[in-house]
């Protein structure tokens, strides 16, 4: 009796793993294998008693019983929570740390609308605030503005540069 062979498609699928890993095997001398020439080229047949050798590898090609998955899954949360844990107490500690923040945030605007109702009322019509400046006399404001600006700064600027 002839001994079926498979193809590396065909061994990957059926060992649930990436074809690679089966040309890798082969490579090795894990798996034996011939070289046959296909319609495609080249590829090589691996006889299905070379596979019988491994047992699955991927996990989802072959799921554990439904009794060890159960008692597995409470170590997973357990281990899970272990490795959380950390990351949790460190975001309790950031949220307190934004309460704070957000705690002197507010009062940093209150105080601010206090100190600008100050200024407000500083600057009510009835006295002069500090940015208003004291309107000069009427001859000292026309001495100013009737000044003659000397000829060289009264032409543009790059007349002056460029010179003419």
């Amino acid at each position: 009796m002839v001994e079926e062979a498979l193809t590396i498609r065909q061994a990957a699928t059926l060992l649930g793993v990436h074809p690679n890993t089966v040309r890798n095997r082969i490579k090795s001398g894990r798996y034996q294998a011939d070289k046959a020439i296909t319609d495609h080229g080249e590829t090589y047949l691996i006889p299905r008693s070379e596979l019988a050798k491994d047992s699955p590898t991927n996990s989802l090609a072959s799921p554990p019983p439904i009794q060890e998955a159960s008692q597995s899954l409470p170590d997973v949360r357990e281990a899970m929570q272990a490795m959380l844990a950390p990351f949790v107490r460190e975001l309790g500690e950031v949220r307190e740390e934004l309460g704070r923040e957000k705690e002197r945030r507010e009062r940093a605007e209150e105080r601010i609308e206090e100190l600008e109702r100050q200024l407000e009322a500083r600057e009510s019509p009835e006295s002069p605030g500090p940015t208003e400046t004291p309107t000069p006399a009427r001859g000292e404001a026309q001495e100013a503005t009737e000044r003659p600006e000397s000829a060289a700064q009264s032409r543009p600027w790059w007349r002056r540069f460029f010179g003419n």
